[in-house]
């Protein structure tokens, strides 16, 4: 048995997962976490204090809690986390770190009617906590926990907002219909966004929906942004990609490789 299965069967999957959210929160602030994380040490670079930021799929909070730190006391973050054992643990985080930026929902984005089937696949003799995905979008994978969620667009979750600035998207493979439901929020405040997608295909459709509002296409490495040709078959770096709209590329011209 792992460590990680071991950790499970004695601790139970709330205070496992308390636990992997809370040694994050320790381990971020030594700068050892590596390339694996790169693009959360990245934020201090993006985020200005009074920004407001959006975090889809916030998971455990590992993007939340710093963009509430960044943003500050007169910034605002809006974290969405549809699986409600994330949600829960998630929200004790933020109760404990007195994070009072952040509003958190309970809600899908971008899926098809009032509510989605979510789900936790098993891969190999393990539960992928961090696989959890709208079950329509990855019918091949073999789920071992459901639930149904209430679903929302983008541009319904973000509307009363006087400002957007940043937004973080990890949805597994419904990037691109997440921001296709978002698109009259990304043409009033035009943020950055931080999207990971494995796919080129997904790549592609996303460069192409965001095009014509001025927004050019980046990847991150060793601490500087790469102008990225989606077209091109360069192996990827990483899956996160930056998707940067006109306002913000003079501002972060410093970050860009020369």
């Amino acid at each position: 048995m792992g460590i990680k299965q071991a950790l499970l069967a004695l601790l139970g999957e709330k205070r496992y997962l308390s636990l992997l959210a809370a040694s994050f929160q320790r381990l971020y602030p030594t700068g050892r976490l590596g390339r694996d994380y790169q693009d959360i040490y990245f934020l201090r670079n993006i985020i200005e204090p009074g920004a407001f930021c959006g975090d889809i799929g916030a998971h455990l909070g590992y993007y939340t809690l710093e963009l509430s730190r960044l943003a500050g006391p007169d910034g605002k973050v809006i974290a969405v986390e549809p699986m409600p054992k994330f949600n829960q643990v998630l929200g004790n985080l933020l109760r404990r770190k007195k994070a009072n930026n952040v509003t958190l929902h309970q809600v899908a984005l971008g899926g098809d009617g009032e509510f989605v089937e979510m789900g936790i696949p098993k891969v190999g003799n393990m539960k992928k906590f961090a696989y959890a995905r709208v079950m329509k979008s990855s019918e091949h994978l073999q789920y071992i926990e459901s639930v149904k969620v209430r679903n929302l667009t983008g541009d319904g979750l973000f509307n009363n907002l006087p400002r957007l600035d940043f937004i973080k998207c990890d949805v597994e493979g419904l990037e691109v219909p997440v921001f296709a439901s978002t698109l009259e929020t990304l043409k009033l405040h035009h943020p950055i966004l931080l999207c990971e997608l494995a796919d080129k295909a997904e790549r592609i459709k996303l460069y192409e929906l965001l095009r014509s509002l001025g927004y050019a296409t980046y990847r991150l490495e060793k601490g500087r942004l790469h102008p990225l040709d989606v077209y091109s078959d360069q192996t990827a770096i990483s899956h996160n990609h930056y998707f940067i709209p006109r306002r913000h590329q003079e501002r972060l011209e410093n970050w860009v490789a020369r």
